[in-house]
C-alpha cells in the first residue's frame, strides 16, 4: 500500500485513542459501539463540563484534562453555533489527526450553515494543520479490525467490502440489511456527509491500495461547493481503480437534486457527465435502489470470495431450470428484457437430453421445465448435460418443501449439490431463486443453502440484474 495513503487515513479507521466532545446520553450508540467492537475503553475519553460520569465512564470537564498529548480521533457533537470556537479550542490544546464532526445543520441547512463550513475550511488552511476533518453532518466510521463502530449492532467480523456513503442512514441500512440478508461482512465503512475537508476521491484511493478491501460501494449525491475540482479528482480516482466499484448517484432528477442540496448541501451535476464517467471507467452504475446495491454487492462478494482467477463470465447466456411452464414464460420475458440471452437447445445437445428423459412432462427447451423429477437421477443428468460451454449463468427456481429431512428432499438437495459442483468445475455461476415469505421450512431450507455456500436470490429479476452488472464489470476489465 502507498505509505503516504496509510499515514493519511489508516488512523481514522484504526484509532489508538478517541475523545468524544460533548459526550451525552444521546451518544450512547457511539459509546456502546466502541464497547461491543472490543475497543480498549481506557483509550476512549468522554468530555463533558457538566458531568462526572457517563455510562460508568469518567467524564473530563475539559479537553485539556485528557491525559494524552495527541489524539487519533475526536468526535465532535455540539450545536453548530459553537462549532468554530470548539475547533479553535481543540487546536489550542491537543494535537489531533482526525476530527469527525457529527454536528448537522451546516451547509445543507441555510446560508449561516454554509458560512460555518467556509469558516471550517479557512480555519484549517490558516493554521496549516495536518488535522483532517470528516463531515460535518455524518455518522462517521465503521471498521471491525479497528474495533470502531457508531452502531453496536453492526457485524464484528472482518470482511472484504468497503463503503463510502454521503448518507449516514443509507450507510447504516446497507451494513445492517446486507449482513442480515446475506451474512455479508465489511472491511471499512465511512459516512462522509458534507465533505468540508476529506473527499470521496481520497477514500477511493485509500481503498484501492488497502489489502483487505476487495470490493467498494459508493453512494454520492454531489460535490461540496468548497471543492469545485473534486469531480475531476473523482474521475481520476475511478479511472485508476484496480477493484470493482459499485456506485449509486443520488439525485439524478432535478427534483432529487433539490433534495440532495437540503440533505448534504451537495452540488448536483449534469447527468450526461455521470453517463460519460460510467462509460470511461470500470465503475458499475447501480440504480437508485438500496436493494439493487445489496444484490449487486452480494453477487460480487460471493464470486470474489471463491478466490478464482477468472471469475467474470465470458458471455450473457442463461439457463433456467424450473418447475412451472407459466413461471418460465415470465422468467424468459424478464431475462431477455434485461438484454441477457437464453439459447434454445438443439442438435446433439437436444438429442442427448431426449435420451436421458424420453417421457417428457414439461419441456426440454430453455427454460427446462422439469416437474415431478427434481429428486431423480434424470434431473441431475439433464441439468449437467444442459450446462454446456455455451451457458454462463444457471438459475434454478426452487421453493420450500413440507419436509426438509425426508428421502425425496434429501435426494433433491443432493442433486443441487452435484449441480453446484459441476457448474463451478466449468467456471460458471449458479444461482438458486427462493421466494421470500414467512415459513419455518423455508427458513430451514435457506439455512442449508447458506451453509453449503449457494448463492440465493429471492427472484429471477434480482438475480439477473446482479449477474448483468457482474458481467459488465468483467467486460470492462477485458
Amino acid at each position: 500500500m502507498n505509505n503516504a495513503m496509510i499515514n493519511t487515513l489508516e488512523p481514522l479507521f484504526k484509532p489508538k485513542n478517541v475523545a468524544i466532545i460533548h459526550a451525552t446520553e444521546k451518544l450512547e450508540l457511539f459509546i456502546e459501539g466502541f464497547r461491543i467492537m472490543g475497543f480498549d475503553m481506557k483509550n476512549l475519553y468522554l468530555v463533558n463540563p457538566l458531568k462526572e460520569e457517563l455510562f460508568g465512564m469518567k467524564c473530563y470537564h475539559d479537553l485539556a484534562d485528557v491525559p494524552v498529548e495527541y489524539l487519533d480521533l475526536i468526535i465532535v457533537s455540539i450545536r453548530r453555533d459553537n462549532l468554530i470556537d470548539m475547533l479553535k479550542d481543540i487546536f489550542s490544546k491537543k494535537q489531533v489527526k482526525f476530527i469527525h464532526i457529527f454536528t448537522a445543520g451546516t451547509g445543507e441547512a441555510d446560508e449561516k450553515g454554509e458560512k460555518i463550513e467556509n469558516d471550517i475550511k479557512e480555519l484549517l488552511e490558516s493554521h496549516k494543520l495536518s488535522t483532517r476533518i470528516l463531515g460535518p453532518n455524518c455518522m462517521g466510521i465503521y471498521c471491525p479490525s479497528g474495533r470502531i463502530s457508531y452502531y453496536p449492532t453492526f457485524p464484528r467480523e472482518n470482511g472484504i467490502i468497503s463503503l463510502i456513503f454521503q448518507s449516514g442512514d443509507l450507510h447504516s441500512r446497507m451494513i445492517k440489511f446486507a449482513s442480515i440478508r446475506h451474512q455479508l461482512k465489511f472491511a471499512r465503512g465511512v459516512s462522509i456527509g458534507n465533505c468540508v475537508d476529506l473527499q470521496i476521491s481520497e477514500f477511493l484511493q485509500y481503498f484501492n491500495e488497502d489489502e483487505i478491501t476487495k470490493l467498494i460501494c459508493v453512494y454520492i449525491e454531489g460535490f461540496s461547493k468548497l471543492y469545485p475540482d473534486e469531480g475531476k479528482r473523482l474521475f481520476k480516482a475511478l479511472k485508476n481503480m484496480k477493484k470493482p466499484v459499485l456506485l449509486i448517484k443520488g439525485g439524478k432528477t432535478s427534483r432529487a437534486q433539490t433534495a440532495a442540496s437540503s440533505h448534504t448541501g451537495a452540488i448536483g451535476s449534469n447527468q450526461k457527465i455521470w453517463e460519460a464517467l460510467f462509460k470511461q471507467t470500470s465503475t458499475i452504475e447501480v440504480p437508485s435502489s438500496l436493494d439493487d446495491m445489496i444484490d449487486y454487492t452480494y453477487l460480487f462478494y460471493s464470486m470474489i470470495n471463491r478466490r478464482k482467477q477468472d471469475i467474470y463470465p465470458k458471455g450473457k447466456n442463461v439457463l433456467v431450470i424450473l418447475w412451472s411452464g407459466g413461471f418460465g414464460i415470465l422468467a424468459t420475458d424478464i431475462i431477455t428484457g434485461l438484454g441477457l440471452e437464453m439459447p434454445l437447445f438443439k442438435g446433439e445437445t437436444l438429442e442427448n437430453l431426449k435420451k436421458i428423459y424420453p417421457k417428457i412432462i414439461g419441456s426440454l427447451s430453455n427454460p427446462l421445465d422439469l416437474p415431478w423429477i427434481v429428486y431423480t437421477n434424470e434431473y441431475l443428468k439433464i441439468a449437467q448435460t444442459a450446462i454446456s460451454e455455451n451457458i454462463d449463468l444457471v438459475i434454478i427456481e426452487s421453493d420450500a418443501w413440507k419436509e426438509t429431512h425426508d428421502k425425496r428432499f434429501m435426494s433433491y438437495y443432493n442433486n443441487l449439490l452435484q449441480i453446484k459442483k459441476h457448474v463451478e468445475t466449468l467456471n460458471k455461476i449458479l444461482i438458486i431463486t427462493l421466494p421470500e415469505y414467512s415459513s419455518e421450512t423455508r427458513a430451514n431450507f435457506y439455512q442449508m443453502l447458506m451453509r453449503d455456500d449457494f448463492i440465493v436470490f429471492p427472484s429471477v429479476e434480482r438475480a439477473a440484474k446482479a449477474f448483468l452488472a457482474f458481467f459488465e464489470y468483467g467486460k470492462k476489465q477485458k
